[in-house]
């Protein structure tokens, strides 16, 4: 789990490079940026492109999704497709050798520091995870590489080790966030929520083992208050079936593939509104989409900046 200054760290490059026209010199540690915003915006090249709303994503012919009964029955089904094949036929074992490639899709911010994601446009972005999760690299927008280490916090690499089971997954992840004071977006939230946020975030960025993988899914529907959701849809329009969580004032999505389960991406809207003491950011209004992404391909490559 990457902590909030490196978070802060590593997407205040990317912001600085969409917001100000005129290239300038990047370095690592520049101005800090809102936790949230980091994890709304996240990192890498970004391509931005016009696309249709959240009405017309998927278009008319998408294939019909398949109803689980529960979430017991979707954790099961996603755990089984993860210990299968997780990533394509690449098998991950932890190493500081190698590195985890992402290509993803998101809504980007629409007017930060306010947390609310633009349904209407889309960034593609290219991030690299180092196997033992204790470094992260990233475009900075300029065509320069910027390589970030991760601070404390657990890792996909901590979770790999024996042994690994759904219990032991969520006993370290809660002991992780108990030690962890809430951000200040995250005030009002249960402790279980924290903790389907940060599986959400380990699925999104971290390298993880099959058992892991598949530990995972199966914990989540351990975690009160995870639901269902029967028809969600990713940022890239794809329609599968997601777990869900409902806080006090937003909901989290982990979406998957109702074909075969596979992880897809994420989604997060605000379900009440809440205002925040910053003028800046002032109230969230009920219906405000908060986050929105989508896993394109991840591949383990030899070096940060090396593609497929």
């Amino acid at each position: 789990m990457i902590t909030r200054e490196a978070e802060d760290r590593a997407r205040a490059a990317l912001l600085l490079a969409m917001r100000e026209p005129a290239p300038a010199p990047v370095r690592p540690r520049g101005r800090r940026m809102p936790r949230l915003a980091w994890r709304l915006v996240l990192a890498g090249t970004a391509a931005v492109a016009l696309v249709g709303g959240l009405n017309a994503v998927g278009g008319g012919d998408r294939p019909a999704t398949v109803a689980v009964a529960n979430v017991q029955e979707l954790g099961e089904r996603a755990a089984k497709s993860a210990a299968a094949d997780p990533y394509s036929g690449y098998k991950i074992t932890p190493s500081a050798g190698q590195w985890l490639y992402v290509k993803e899709t998101i809504a980007p911010l629409l007017d930060e520091p306010r947390p609310e994601v633009d349904r209407d446009r889309r960034m593609d972005l290219e991030t690299w995870h180092s196997l033992d999760g204790r470094q992260t690299a990233l475009d900075d927008g300029k065509g320069k590489l910027v390589v970030h280490e991760v601070g404390p916090g657990i890792t996909g690499a901590d979770l790999a080790k024996s042994p690994v089971t759904p219990e032991e997954s969520l006993a370290r992840i809660g002991a992780v966030i108990d030690g962890t004071p809430a951000g200040p977006f995250e005030e009002g939230a249960s402790r279980q929520q924290r903790v389907f946020q940060a599986v959400s975030q380990l699925m999104s960025e971290q390298a993880l083992t099959p058992e892991v993988r598949a530990a995972l899914f199966r914990a989540l529907p351990m975690i009160e208050g995870v639901t269902v959701k029967q028809d969600a849809v990713d940022a890239a329009g794809r329609h599968g079936v997601a777990f869900a969580y409902t806080g006090e004032w937003q909901r989290s999505e982990i979406i998957v593939s109702s074909e075969d389960y596979r992880f897809l991406g994420t989604y997060g809207e605000a379900v009440a509104d809440r205002t925040f003491p910053s003028e800046k950011v002032g109230t969230v209004r009920a219906g405000t989409p908060l986050g929105w992404s989508a896993q394109l391909e991840t591949r383990v490559v030899d070096r940060p900046g090396e593609r497929p």
